[in-house]
């Protein structure tokens, strides 16, 4: 039950550095080995060019090296949750933040798009995420 690392990763795969974490199949094709009907869902065409990971898996860290390191949260990074601190990513801005929209534009946007009935037991509201305390 639920995700782990080998669940979508290999762990020892031959002839790939150990300092890449190279998954078992590219894209979304990663998701749908689980997720079968979420391809066809309505809340998803609206952003047909997007993939699973552009959204349930945001960059949150930016490297030099190639593949940023993303969130494993799985759940979409509302625009809501993150309006206290504009450094922190989330999924809309993965996209949208070339255009200089505002997050409250688009917290609105998510908002409308969350009473699309949605895949695979995902809450019908918005999730609202708790900050970790910081440490002393």
């Amino acid at each position: 039950e639920g995700v782990s690392c080998v669940s979508c990763h290999y762990v020892h795969q031959i002839g790939v550095p150990p300092t890449r974490s190279q998954t078992q199949a590219a894209g979304s094709k990663q998701c749908f080995q689980c997720h079968v009907q979420v391809n066809q869902n309505m809340a998803h065409s609206i952003h047909s060019f997007a993939n699973c990971v552009g959204c349930h898996m945001p960059r949150i860290v930016t490297s030099a090296e190639s593949g940023d390191l993303h969130s494993h949260v799985f759940a979409t990074l509302l625009p809501s949750e993150t309006l206290k601190d504009k450094n922190m990513p989330n999924s809309c801005q993965t996209c949208h933040k070339h255009k200089n929209e505002d997050l409250k534009e688009l917290q609105a946007d998510w908002e409308a798009l969350a009473k699309i009935p949605k895949p695979v037991g995902v809450p019908m509201e918005p999730i609202k995420y708790k900050q970790a305390p910081a440490k002393k």
